[in-house]
């Protein structure tokens, strides 16, 4: 090998071995700092890309969850509101199958319609008043005064929910506009004027009451698609039996609209139970590709930084090498 001194091979052999074995520590350093295989799309192309699209679903993944959750929490809020006027309804009907007994007189039957009256406003006040946040549950959202096809909310269009992190309706569940119907006495029964006092005195034929009035049925607007009317008496039926009747219809009402709460809320907890699953492997398989091991690249830096100490102390003695040439002059 020839002696020279402008250009020293060696020195630049062993220079780029030392920028190399540094500029490798760099980045060892910076993925064990940050816990990240890919740094930058240029150490793996691919992989950034398809991190970023798994990104991207378990981002909608958690927001999927977050929905599922709250829609829960609106049907809950429903079924609570459903159960009370249940109750009331029970109660009512209780009452009116007591007064329907011949042993009480107008004044003890005016005892029980006081009652009544209390449930019956009950139910219309929880129509009015149920809410979840600023989402009226029960009936339209419009000026009662407006035409029918004006109505809007969930009393019209039922609710939609979004519980899957893409579009279309494989990715929602709808509850149906029936269970937000409106709840009042009137809309359940289909009855007016209901009074246990005006029905006592029509069954025994004496002259109604000017506040009562005689009570009539419509058939219920809400709930079932049942077309049974309650103001349709079967053969021997009397007004207290054409209202038990009424009664009737509007427990299976509310019962109809509980089962669609549990219909929707199963369906909830299984799509919840499956993007918690999801969640689960595309983290599993997203951390393959983004996630730095810990353990490899500590020993990636070992090597780098022994490399970097030998390439220094070799590149000092390779920079003294051309001073050999002074001996031969």
């Amino acid at each position: 090998m020839a002696v020279v001194i402008n250009t020293n091979v060696d020195s630049i052999k062993i220079n780029n071995i030392l920028t190399r074995a540094t500029s490798n520590m760099s980045k060892t350093m910076q993925r064990m700092s940050s816990g990240l295989q890919i740094l930058s799309a240029k150490d793996d192309a691919a992989g950034a890309v398809i991190s970023a699209r798994m990104e991207v679903q378990l981002n909608g993944n958690k927001i999927a969850q977050k929905n599922v959750q709250n829609a829960n929490a609106m049907l809950s809020t429903a079924e609570g509101n459903l159960d009370v006027i249940e109750d009331n309804i029970q109660r009512i009907r209780d009452l009116t199958l007591q007064a329907k007994n011949g042993t009480y007189s107008d004044e003890e039957i005016q005892a029980m319609q006081d009652e009544v009256a209390e449930r019956m406003a009950e139910i219309d006040r929880i129509n009015n008043s149920a809410k979840h946040s600023s989402l009226r549950l029960f009936g339209d959202c419009t000026d009662e005064t407006k035409p029918a096809d004006t109505a809007v909310g969930l009393a019209k269009n039922g609710a939609t929910f979004q519980v899957g992190a893409d579009d279309g309706v494989d990715n929602t569940i709808k509850a149906s506009e029936d269970l937000f119907k409106a709840v009042k006495f009137t809309s359940l029964t289909g009855a007016k004027n209901f009074n246990l006092v005006s029905i006592s005195q029509e069954v025994a034929g004496k002259t109604i009451t000017a506040d009562g009035g005689k009570v009539t049925y419509d058939v219920p607007t809400s709930g079932l698609d049942d077309t049974t009317k309650a103001a349709d008496p079967a053969n021997g039926e009397n007004a207290f039996d054409q209202a038990i009747r009424a009664l009737d219809l509007a427990v299976d009402n509310i019962t109809h609209r509980k089962s669609i709460i549990g219909s929707a809320g199963n369906r909830m907890d299984s799509a919840l139970q499956s993007l918690t699953t999801q969640y689960e492997n595309l983290s599993s398989a997203n951390s393959i590709i983004v996630d730095a091991d810990i353990a490899e690249q500590a020993s990636k830096y070992t090597q780098e930084s022994i490399l970097q100490q030998v390439s220094t102390s070799l590149l000092a003695q390779a920079n003294q090498a051309p001073s050999v040439a002074l001996s031969l002059i």
